[in-house]
């Protein structure tokens, strides 16, 4: 056994242990020798870095496990792109299609697109890539969700969608007998008839005397009944779903209330002059998601008054 401090080196002629004594050596050698051995050392880690240009093995070990989670942000960003790809079709498709075909607004962008809040949510990713991998996945997985709730709101609405001939607003709002009305103005721009510039007229007018009953063009609830000096004056507003609304403005006399469930054909009141006109007259819009439409587009003003009191409930 060796003692404390002794060294035992091997031989290479006889191939024994023999007890290495230094003790009879200058300190000079061990000196050298030692400073030699940093020496080597620190020429090595030069000539292997600066020379032939390769990594230290710690180095090189870490630049492996760098480029393999590369390669997998890499690849998940590759998936994460074909999603939002697919994504975007849904959404096209559901904005475009099938929203637009039950009326329903489209879905904003800025609300489809929003991620999650929390300014604190990314703080421990922060200055990472992964933190972008994250911001999307989160943003995708919010879309999800939203588009899933869109296709559950069209698939409830599809239910009914059997109904929604009866709802579209499809007949004339007052008897089609001759001499009962005349157009006196069509939708589209004109000569306000009071203030004297051009201003876009939003429905049509059907001059009439005071009195003539006026009919809901369409299944719907009443949403609105006012009573006003000015504007429209004695108006009803028509919600027929699927996007639709009617107006019924200048109005003698109204007989529905706010929230009464219509059929296409009740009677809704009589023509008048309320509110600022030059005349008697009704005036009748059609708005379709919140803008205003040619009401001659959703009307057959020839057809016989026979076949239009088939439709509609006359007043007692």
């Amino acid at each position: 056994m060796a003692g404390k401090g002794e060294k035992y080196i091997i031989n290479p002629v006889t191939l024994i242990a023999e007890l290495h004594d230094e003790s009879g050596r200058p300190w000079w050698k061990i000196a050298v020798e030692a400073v030699t051995g940093v020496v080597i050392f620190i020429l090595y880690i030069w000539i292997t870095v600066s020379v032939l240009g390769k990594d230290l093995p710690k180095t090189a070990i870490l630049r492996r496990r760098n480029a393999d989670w590369s390669t997998r942000m890499d690849r998940m960003a590759g998936q994460l792109d074909r999603y939002e790809e697919l994504l975007d079709l849904l959404e096209v498709r559901d904005d475009k299609i099938y929203r637009s075909v039950y009326g329903m607004d489209e879905i904003p962008q800025e609300v489809r697109l929003s991620g999650f809040g929390g300014e604190n949510r990314y703080a421990d990713l922060e200055g990472t890539a992964l933190k972008g991998i994250v911001t999307r996945l989160d943003v995708l997985e919010k879309r999800a969700y939203i588009q899933t709730m869109s296709f559950d709101d069209v698939t409830s609405l599809q239910r009914t969608a059997g109904d929604m001939a009866a709802h579209i607003p499809a007949i004339p709002p007052m008897s089609t007998e001759k001499g009962s009305y005349h157009l006196s103005s069509p939708f589209g721009y004109r000569s306000d008839p009071i203030l004297g510039f051009t201003k876009r007229h939003t429905g049509m007018d059907f001059a009439c005397p005071p009195g003539n009953p006026i009919y809901s063009t369409g299944d719907g609830v009443v949403v609105k009944v006012a009573h006003e000096r000015k504007g429209y004056g004695n108006h009803v507003i028509v919600d027929h779903g699927f996007g639709y609304k009617t107006r019924y403005a200048h109005m003698s006399e109204i007989i529905v209330e706010e929230g009464q469930v219509l059929s296409r054909g009740d009677c809704i009141g009589k023509s008048g002059r309320s509110g600022r006109c030059t005349g008697p007259h009704l005036h009748y819009e059609v708005m379709y998601r919140h803008d205003y439409v040619n009401p001659a587009l959703y009307m057959d003003l020839t057809i016989e008054p026979k076949d239009y009191y088939e439709i509609v409930r006359r007043p007692e």
